[in-house]
């Protein structure tokens, strides 16, 4: 009886031992799997005449976000923008670009990986009674701007300005050794017949 008794309590003890290996393998392999775990992050940022913009980032994985806007305290718009499978947010800011009285959402997006891409957001605030997207060209779409451009842009925040900053390449430059200056480009908001416009008024090479 003792020895039937100390051979079940064997069995016992190794199948167990067994399951918990197996369990903890499986673990590993999920975790070096790179799988990703959707986060979701807010903000909010208020302009100087009271105005409320709440950002909602999920990002969905390490490249990949998207992106909702809503404007709080405008009496004639509360509609939710959103910008789905677009880069992460890198940074944003209110200002009031076109000097109306009533300050603008802007928002940097970069894009992961070599080239590190910079695109720009802005939600206008309709002289405080609404708000509504700002149209922004990409760099792709002005010969001036895209000529030498492969990314590495950085984008300041003034006060009363919006500066980026990128390397220019030449025809045979390598991405980590662009050769061809930096190039200054400076924007302002100007009003368009379908909305506003974030413009490009100021180029400069050095």
């Amino acid at each position: 009886m003792r020895t039937l008794l100390i051979i079940t309590l064997l069995f016992l003890f190794t199948t167990s031992c067994t399951t918990n290996e197996k369990n903890e393998k499986d673990t590993s392999v999920n975790n070096s799997s790179g799988d990703y775990t959707s986060t979701i992050v807010n903000h909010s940022i208020e302009t100087e005449s009271g105005m409320l913009f709440t950002l909602t980032e999920e990002r969905v994985t390490n490249s990949v976000s998207n992106i909702s806007i809503q404007g709080m305290n405008f009496p004639n718009s509360n509609d939710i923008i959103n910008i789905d499978q677009t880069d992460p947010i890198e940074q944003f800011n209110v200002m009031d670009l076109n000097d109306d009285g009533y300050e603008e959402l802007y928002i940097s997006q970069r894009t992961p990986g070599s080239g590190a891409y910079v695109k720009l957001i802005g939600v206008s605030s309709n002289r405080d009674n609404s708000y509504s997207k700002i149209y922004v060209p990409s760099v792709s779409e002005n010969d001036e701007l895209s000529e030498g451009y492969m990314g590495h842009d950085e984008v300041e925040f003034t006060r009363k300005d919006i500066i980026r900053t990128y390397p220019v390449y030449k025809e045979k430059d390598s991405n980590a050794h662009p050769t061809g200056g930096v190039r200054t480009v400076k924007y302002e908001l100007i009003t368009g017949e379908a909305g506003y416009i974030l413009n490009p008024y100021m180029v400069s090479n050095e």
